[in-house]
């Protein structure tokens, strides 16, 4: 049954002691929950360990995964009772695994191919370990080029009344893990516009505010407006700013998405998605 549930990536090996290993880097505290808790459970889980994944088992070894996005695009987003709506229906199977011999670098491209951001982390058959693309932040390495080249330019944005619901749906169909929020701010800007320029920015909405802000506190998806449980103020960069720099600011302050700016002004959103886009990395060697 593990073997159904796994799906072990293997690759080829760096030499040793030219490339750090998986293991180096992989977190091994992971949390578990049974496939036939409820999405409401794993919530509370994911919430109280201010974590956005979890390890899925029934005690024999086989181990799927549930994220903070399976959470928002099947069950918020698909107007689904978390109470009611098992961790089996929604979670990610087979879990990918790398083992954790491997290199960081084969970690992020695997992440890249498969367009996710968590691994099982193996030692033989058994999963000791998760790594995700935070923990790729503080190890890659970007070609030199500009904050603007790489963020979305058309980020999806709603107004503060907007429902929850509503938001989780627009992420789901944009396959985004952040929306930004229009309203009024706490600090004015100018009201110049530049392009796709915004200056009425006022909070980003996130997978993990609406698992932990919506779910976890049993909030009606449908009636609460984004503007209870946004994050602000939001972090900014430059979009002329170098990419290794913003990278780097995500890994500092622990978020996981940056507005950028042009001048005064909010022009796009940078993710820590896009820090596994080949185009545009590769991991550095120790």
């Amino acid at each position: 049954m593990a073997d159904a549930l796994l799906e072990n990536v293997t690759g080829t090996f760096s030499p040793e002691g030219t490339m750090r290993q998986i293991r180096e880097i992989m977190t091994t505290a992971v949390q578990w929950v049974h496939p036939g808790a409820s999405a409401r459970t794993a919530a509370a889980i994911m919430s109280y360990h201010r974590i956005g994944s979890l390890l899925v088992g029934d005690g024999d070894g086989a181990a799927a995964i549930v994220t903070e996005t399976d959470l928002v695009r099947r069950v918020l987003a698909q107007n689904r009772n978390p109470a009611s709506v098992t961790v089996e229906e929604i979670m990610s199977s087979p879990l990918i695994t790398v083992d954790e011999h491997q290199s960081i670098e084969h970690a992020e491209e695997v992440m890249a191919e498969h367009e996710i951001r968590h691994l099982g982390v193996t030692a033989g058959e058994q999963v000791v370990g998760l790594i995700s693309v935070r923990d790729l932040l503080p190890e890659v390495h970007l070609l030199p080029i500009a904050v603007e080249r790489m963020m979305a330019r058309m980020p999806v944005i709603v107004p503060t009344v907007e429902t929850v619901r509503n938001a989780a749906a627009l992420m789901a169909q944009a396959a985004v893990s952040g929306v930004l929020v229009s309203g009024q701010r706490a600090y004015p800007r100018g009201l110049h516009f530049s392009g796709f320029a915004r200056p009425d920015i006022a909070g980003i909405v996130t997978g993990t505010d609406l698992v932990r802000r919506v779910i976890d506190k049993d909030l009606e998806p449908h009636v609460t407006p984004v503007v209870d449980v946004m994050t602000r103020p939001i972090y900014t960069i430059s979009g002329g700013a170098d990419a290794m720099t913003a990278f780097n600011v995500m890994a500092r302050s622990g978020v996981r998405h940056l507005a950028v700016t042009e001048g005064d002004e909010i022009c796009g959103l940078l993710s820590v998605e896009d820090v596994i886009e080949p185009t545009w990395l590769h991991v550095a060697p120790d």
